[in-house]
């Protein structure tokens, strides 16, 4: 798949408001060793990958996908290539307010350990604390 067409597939799983990375990052993403740009169907999920973590930069389902039990399934399919990849946990981060997704970590035995203060800027410029999530797949 193109940088292209990951970065169009992004831009329909995320709020315009809240986009982050741009074609040129996606462009990065592919030429990176670190880096790795999951994709199913109607999903798509940024991963940093280190020696022994695996980083959720970003994970989405299309918009008028959502709430049909897709980002769920695609998250166990991460987390399965994760235990592969031999990475001993998996971290994220999401927004405080974010509910619907933190009941999905939640349910895949992801716990809170820590929070970033101010850490999301929203569409009316007022700041979200994120709150950080580690899944141990030991």
């Amino acid at each position: 798949m193109s940088a292209e067409e990951y970065f169009n597939l992004y831009k329909k799983c995320v709020d315009i408001e809240s986009i982050q990375f741009s074609l040129e990052d996606f462009k990065r993403f592919q030429k990176s060793r670190n880096i790795k740009i999951e994709k199913e169907k109607n999903c798509i999920a940024i991963l940093s990958l280190t020696d022994r973590e695996v980083e959720i930069y970003f994970i989405g389902v299309a918009e008028s996908l959502r709430g049909k039990g897709l980002g769920k399934k695609f998250l166990k399919n991460i987390i399965n290539f994760s235990k592969y990849y031999g990475a001993d946990f998996i971290t994220l981060e999401v927004g405080i307010n974010n509910i619907p997704a933190k009941n999905m970590y939640s349910s895949l035995n992801f716990i809170e350990c820590g929070i970033r203060k101010n850490y999301y800027r929203n569409s009316s410029g007022s700041r979200e604390d994120a709150i950080i999530m580690k899944l141990n797949l030991n």
